[in-house]
C-alpha cells in the first residue's frame, strides 16, 4: 500500500513537472587540484564577489580518495566511492546505475529539465554514464578560455536549466609544478582560472531572465595536493573549499572541524570507523555539493532528497536551510568569543532566551575533542577554562538545547 502512495506521489509530480516553469537553475564550477591556502593567498575577484555575498566555507573536507575520478563522482553523486564505486582515473568499477549523477535524480521529479556539462577532462565525460546531461562539451585540456566561451554559449541558451563546468589548468600546473601557496606558478594558474570564471558568471548575469531565475551558483574544487600529486590523506591533500552563492543564499562563514576520511591508510579500503559520524552532520563535506543541488532544484515538490524513500543510501546532505539562515549548525555572527586568541578563561555569549541547558565541546583540527563542558548555567553566556592544550586552532561547538553553534577560536600563551 505504502509502495502504491509513493507510485501516485511520483506520477503527480510528473504530472505537474511537465507544465510547470522552472525558474530554479543549478550552476556548478569545478576547478580542479586548488588547496585552500593557496585560493586565500591568490587574487580572484570573481570568486570573492561571490563569496561577498554567499555562502563559503575554506574548511571543507574530503573523506574519501584524493584523486579525481572519485572525488568528482562522489561530488556528482554525492555518495562515497564504497558506493558509485570509481576509485581512480580510469572510472574502472563505477556503478552509477545505483548511484547516478544528481542531474539524473532530479529528472526523475523534472523530467523536462536541461542539463549540460562542459568539461576540459575527457575521462570525465567519456567514462561516466547515468549522468543524467543532455550535452556533454568537451573542450581541450587547460585551455581555460575556450571552456568559457563554450560555457557562454551554453548560457544563453533560455532552456538551460543546470550546468557543470570544469577546469583543469591548476591541477596540472601543480603535477607540473608543485601544489603549493609558495609556487608562483600555482597561485597564477589559479588566478588565470578566476578570470574565466568571471567569463561564465558575466554570462550567466546577462541571461535575458535572469531577474526572473533563482540560481544556486556553487564553485568548489575536488582535493589539494603536496609536492607534485595527490591521492593520499594528509591536511594538504584532503583540506579543500567551496562557494555557495544565489538569491536564497545568506552571507556567512562555515568552519568545521575535520571529520576524518574513511581512506585511513590511504589505500582505497573502505573503513568506516575512519569518519567522526558527529563531526560529519555538521562538516561541509564533498558529498553535500550533489544532495544542495539536487535540492535546489526539487525544491518546489517540497521532497528532501537525504529522506526520499526512492534515494536511499545518499551520503551527501542539503545546505539549503543553512543558505536561508535556518539551519541548527551554527553562524559565527550568532556567537561572541572574548578573549579569541584565548590564553586560558574564555567566554562565549549566544542567544538563550529559554534558558537551555548548554553544553560545549572542543575539537582540534583533526576532528579531536579535547576539551568538554557539559550542564553550564542556562544563561546568555558561559565561561570555560582551556587553559592545558596546547596552542593552536580549534573548533567550539556550543550545544544550547536542539541549536547547535560553531565558532572557531585560537589558543595562544
Amino acid at each position: 500500500m505504502q509502495k502504491k502512495i509513493y507510485s501516485l506521489l511520483l506520477i503527480s509530480i510528473l504530472t505537474l513537472s511537465a507544465f510547470a516553469s522552472q525558474e530554479r537553475k543549478v550552476l556548478i564550477i569545478g576547478i580542479d587540484g586548488t588547496r585552500s591556502d593557496a585560493l586565500q593567498q591568490a587574487n580572484t575577484p570573481n570568486i570573492d564577489a561571490l563569496i561577498a555575498n554567499g555562502l563559503f566555507t575554506y574548511d571543507a573536507w574530503h573523506c574519501g580518495i584524493t584523486v579525481s575520478g572519485p572525488s568528482w563522482s562522489t561530488i556528482m553523486t554525492g555518495v562515497w566511492w564504497n558506493k558509485h564505486g570509481v576509485t581512480s582515473n580510469t572510472y574502472t568499477g563505477s556503478n552509477y546505475t545505483d548511484y547516478p549523477y544528481f542531474p539524473t535524480l532530479a529528472k526523475q521529479l523534472l523530467p523536462n529539465l536541461h542539463c549540460v556539462q562542459v568539461t576540459e577532462w575527457a575521462p570525465m565525460s567519456d567514462n561516466v554514464y547515468n549522468d543524467g546531461w543532455d550535452l556533454k562539451l568537451k573542450t581541450p585540456d587547460g585551455d581555460g578560455a575556450a571552456t568559457a566561451a563554450v560555457a557562454s554559449t551554453q548560457l544563453a541558451t533560455d532552456s538551460l536549466d543546470c550546468m557543470f563546468v570544469y577546469f583543469d589548468a591548476v591541477d596540472l600546473t601543480g603535477h607540473s609544478s608543485g601544489f603549493s601557496p609558495t609556487n608562483p606558478s600555482y597561485i597564477q594558474a589559479i588566478e588565470n582560472v578566476d578570470d574565466k570564471v568571471g567569463i561564465v558568471l558575466n554570462a550567466l548575469y546577462a541571461r535575458p531572465n535572469y531577474a526572473n531565475e533563482n540560481w544556486l551558483v556553487l564553485v568548489i574544487t575536488d582535493h589539494g595536493g603536496i609536492g607534485t600529486g595527490h591521492g593520499g590523506i594528509t591536511f594538504e591533500e584532503r583540506h579543500i573549499w567551496w562557494v555557495a552563492s544565489g538569491k536564497d543564499v545568506t552571507h556567512q562563514q562555515i568552519t568545521a572541524a575535520d571529520p576524518g576520511t574513511y581512506n585511513l591508510l590511504g589505500s582505497g579500503i573502505f573503513n568506516q570507523s575512519g569518519v567522526n559520524q558527529t563531526l560529519l552532520k555538521s562538516s561541509p563535506v564533498q558529498a553535500d555539493i550533489a544532495i544542495t543541488a539536487l535540492h535546489h532544484l526539487i525544491y518546489e515538490t517540497g521532497i528532501q532528497p537525504e529522506t526520499y524513500p526512492f534515494w536511499v543510501g545518499l551520503d551527501g546532505k542539503s545546505w539549503l536551510s543553512v543558505f536561508n539562515g535556518v539551519d541548527n549548525v551554527a553562524k559565527e555572527d550568532n556567537i561572541k568569543v572574548l578573549p579569541n586568541p584565548s590564553n586560558g578563561i574564555t567566554t562565549f555569549w549566544f542567544e538563550n532566551e529559554q534558558k537551555q541547558n548548554v553544553t560545549i565541546e572542543v575539537f582540534d583540527m583533526l576532528g579531536r575533542n579535547v576539551k568538554s563542558f557539559a550542564n553550564l548555567e542556562a544563561g546568555n553566556s558561559a565561561n570555560i577554562d582551556l587553559s592545558g592544550i596546547d596552542c593552536g586552532s580549534y573548533i567550539a561547538k556550543v550545544k544550547i538545547g536542539a541549536q547547535t553553534l560553531t565558532r572557531k577560536i585560537q589558543v595562544q600563551y
